[in-house]
């Protein structure tokens, strides 16, 4: 080939290239692809709860609401403390999707599902074992346990990890006179023991601050009792969470019942707070009781809320 013709093909393998490359830039409009090939760049599914949703006002028949745990990712198994009905709550829809009747009036106070089972507290000791039908009566047990109206009994969870329920005393515990016991209700024996798995303190200073009179002495830091309305244990720590109803106070123990830190809750929003479960993923769940002509309430925490 001479060097005039190696110049002209040069030539034409520029000028080549040069349309081809105008073609595709501003010429070729390429099909557009079917929803079948294109790949989602979210990370997962989308949350079945909006994440800025803090609060759900309750019907009238959860006006007195008092215990709350979660059956799956958006309803939630509710009781009232005057009626014997589980209600079983949509906080995606806020309605409540089916009523369970397993007993006639009384004081109901704590609320804990195992599995397909609920067990329902009342204040003077005794235990209800619910099994739901469907289309039918639920099949209910009772279990009188070694604690009386005295003893003023509310709070109930599961404890996974031992098989077992834990009840804690409000008022009077079985035993101490300065204490109030965390029992165990065993799941197999169906029996609760009278040696507590643990104590907490039955006061507690009001603050962790050293207060000083006008004279700069030290006063005296002022107590008051602790009076515990629900428990949860928070996944992950095995932390207690205890509620004090009539404080609106939040205590969170050790599995030794140690105080490891105290909150007091906004009273304009759960006035008398009954009630807490924990989410798959650790949000918090706190119901209260209404206020006079107000709605019973459920509010939402993040895990860190509280620390």
């Amino acid at each position: 080939m001479s060097k005039k013709e190696a110049i002209w093909l040069s030539i034409i393998a520029v000028v080549f290239l040069g349309g081809f490359y105008y073609y595709m830039k501003y010429i070729f409009k390429p099909k557009p692809k079917q929803a079948t090939e294109v790949r989602s760049t979210t990370t997962g599914p989308k949350p079945l709860l909006p994440e800025d949703k803090q609060e759900w006002k309750m019907p009238k028949e959860l006006k007195e609401i008092s215990g709350n745990v979660f059956v799956d990712d958006v309803r939630m198994a509710c009781i009232q403390d005057n009626d014997g009905f589980i209600f079983i709550y949509n906080l995606q829809s806020e309605t409540v999707d089916e009523t369970i009747e397993f007993a006639g009036k009384g004081d109901y106070e704590g609320l804990a599902l195992v599995r397909n089972t609920y067990f329902v507290l009342r204040s003077d000791g005794m235990l209800y074992e619910v099994q739901p039908q469907k289309g039918k009566a639920p099949h209910v047990k009772t279990y009188e346990l070694p604690l009386k109206a005295e003893n003023e009994t509310e709070s109930i969870c599961f404890d996974s990890d031992n098989n077992r329920l834990l009840v804690a005393v409000k008022t009077k515990d079985l035993h101490e006179s300065d204490k109030k016991g965390i029992y165990s209700f065993d799941l197999k024996t169906k029996q609760m023991s009278t040696t507590a798995v643990c104590y907490i303190d039955d006061k507690v200073s009001v603050d962790d601050t050293e207060e000083k009179n006008g004279k700069g002495k030290k006063k005296k830091k002022e107590k008051s009792e602790i009076k515990p309305s629900e428990i949860a244990i928070q996944p992950g720590t095995r932390d207690f969470f205890i509620l004090d109803g009539p404080s609106a106070r939040l205590f969170i123990t050790d599995p030794k019942g140690n105080i490891i830190s105290k909150y007091e809750l906004d009273k304009n929003i759960l006035p008398q707070p009954e009630g807490i479960c924990f989410s798959k993923s650790g949000d918090i769940y706190i119901s209260s009781e209404a206020n006079k002509n107000k709605h019973g309430i459920i509010a939402k925490f993040a895990p860190n809320a509280f620390k």
